[in-house]
C-alpha cells in the first residue's frame, strides 16, 4: 500500500508537498532502524566513484536538503538541526559550510541555491512569522503579499524566485520575484502555491478554487503576465513540480483520496504518462531533455523509481534483498539519485541507463569507518550528489 502526502493551505502543508511527496510501501518501505554496512574500501559495480565530504553547521544531528538544493561545483544550501531541533540554514560554498543567519527570528530554512551561491528558503522575523529570503552573502527579507508571512521554495539561474507570500485578506498566492519586489500570480478563488521554475520566466504549482474545494496544477508565464493558466486534470485534482526551459511540465494528479497519477503538460496538452503496472504513480522532477524522474507502484503493491522519456516508463528497479525504491532528482544527463531498501536498511543510490540502479554505498572512496550513505537527495548537473548519512549530510564529489 502507497500513500501519498495530501496538500493544504497551510504553509506547512504546502512545504512538505515541495520538498518531495513521499512514497512508501507496507512491507517493502523505508527502515531506518538498521544502519546497515558500509562499502568496501575499493569500490565494485558500475559508474563513477566520489569522494565523500561532510557538510552542515557544527553540532548537526539532523540536516535537511531539498532537490533543488544543490548547483554545479559542489554548490550546496540546506537546513541543520541541532539537538534543540531548531533550523538553521546554511550554505556550503565549495569549501566550507557557512550560517546565513536569520531575519532576526530564531530560525530559517534553505530550500534552492543557484550556481551564483544565491539562496532562497525562510526565515522567522522579530515577531516570529517565516518571511522568504533571498541571500547572496546577505539575508533579504523579500516581504509578503500584504499579509502576515511568506516563503521561497525554488530560485533560477538568473535569481529569480518563486514560492508563496499570504495576502491581506488571509489568503497564500504564489508569487514572482524579480530581483526587485513580489508579484502576486493570483488564483482560481483560493490560495495558491508557486513550486517550479524555468529560466526563461515560467512557474508552475498548484491554485485552489474558491472555498479551497478543489485544485488544479497551473502554469504562469511571467513574460505575458497573468493570469494563471489552469492545466486542468486527467482526474480530479493535479499539481505541477516542475518545468523546464522547454516549457514541459510534469506533476501528479489525484482523485480525492483515491489513486495518484504522473502527466506530462506539453504543447497545450495534458497526458496521463502511466504506471510500472500498479494503481498510482507520482511524477517529482523533468529535467532540460524532458526526461521525468517518480515513482510508481508495481502490480504486487511494491513501489520503484522510474524514468519516463516521452514514450516509455522504465523502473530504476531495487537492490538486492530489497523491494523497493525512490527517486528523489534527476539531472540534465538522466542520472537519477534517491534510496532503496536493501534486507536490512536504507541505502542512498544512484541510477543510469547505462550502469543501472548502484548503491552508492558501494561507490565511495575511502569513507570513514562506520558512514553509510541512506538516502541521496540532489544531484547538480555535474554529477555533484548530496546525501543524507547516518552521520548527518555529505557532498559526494565525483572523481575524474
Amino acid at each position: 500500500m502507497f500513500t501519498f502526502s495530501h496538500p493544504s493551505a497551510t504553509a506547512v502543508r504546502a512545504a512538505a508537498l515541495a520538498v518531495v511527496l513521499t512514497l512508501s510501501a507496507c512491507g517493502g518501505g523505508h527502515h531506518h532502524g538498521n544502519p546497515g554496512v558500509p562499502g568496501p574500501v575499493h569500490p565494485g559495480g558500475n559508474g563513477p566513484t566520489y569522494d565523500v565530504i561532510p557538510i552542515g553547521l557544527p553540532g548537526i544531528v539532523y540536516g535537511e536538503i531539498t532537490r533543488h538544493g544543490i548547483a554545479n561545483g559542489g554548490i550546496v544550501a540546506g537546513t541543520s538541526r541541532g539537538t534543540d531541533g531548531v533550523a538553521h540554514a546554511f550554505l556550503y560554498n565549495g569549501s566550507t559550510s557557512v550560517s546565513l543567519g536569520t531575519l532576526g527570528g530564531a530560525y530559517s530554512d534553505a530550500q534552492a541555491v543557484n550556481p551564483c551561491g544565491h539562496v532562497t528558503g525562510w526565515s522567522a522575523i522579530a515577531g516570529g512569522a517565516p518571511h522568504a529570503f533571498f541571500y547572496d552573502g546577505t539575508m533579504h527579507d523579500l516581504g509578503t503579499l500584504g499579509g502576515t508571512a511568506s516563503e521561497g521554495y525554488v530560485i533560477s539561474n538568473c535569481g529569480k524566485i518563486t514560492g508563496w507570500a499570504s495576502t491581506a485578506n488571509g489568503q497564500s498566492h504564489a508569487f514572482w520575484y524579480d530581483g526587485k519586489a513580489l508579484r502576486d500570480l493570483g488564483s482560481f478563488g483560493g490560495d495558491s502555491y508557486g513550486l517550479g521554475i524555468n529560466t526563461v520566466g515560467q512557474v508552475v504549482g498548484y491554485a485552489y478554487g474558491p472555498g479551497n474545494a478543489w485544485f488544479h496544477a497551473f502554469l504562469y508565464d511571467t513574460r505575458t503576465g497573468g493570469p494563471l493558466q489552469d492545466l486542468g486534470s486527467p482526474k480530479g485534482n493535479s499539481v505541477a513540480v516542475d518545468i523546464n526551459d522547454a516549457g514541459q511540465v510534469a506533476g501528479w494528479f489525484r482523485n480525492g483520496a483515491g489513486p495518484v497519477g504522473a502527466f506530462v503538460y506539453e504543447a497545450g496538452t495534458m497526458r496521463d504518462i502511466g504506471t510500472l503496472g500498479g494503481s498510482i504513480a507520482e511524477a517529482v522532477a523533468i529535467n532540460r531533455a524532458g526526461l521525468v524522474a517518480g515513482n510508481s507502484a508495481l502490480a504486487d503493491g511494491s513501489g520503484r523509481g522510474f524514468v519516463y522519456d516521452g514514450t516509455t516508463m522504465t523502473s530504476i528497479g531495487a537492490l538486492p534483498g530489497g523491494n523497493f525504491s525512490n527517486a528523489d532528482a534527476i539531472n540534465a544527463d538522466g542520472l537519477v539519485v534517491g534510496s532503496a531498501v536493501t534486507a536490512t536498511a536504507e541505502h542512498a543510490i544512484a541510477w543510469t541507463k547505462k550502469d543501472g540502479i548502484v548503491d552508492l554505498n558501494d561507490r565511495v572512496i575511502g569513507a570513514p569507518p562506520g558512514l553509510v550513505l541512506v538516502r541521496a537527495l540532489a544531484v547538480a548537473d555535474d554529477g555533484y550528489i548530496a546525501v543524507r548519512t547516518n552521520k548527518g549530510l555529505a557532498l559526494l564529489r565525483p572523481r575524474k
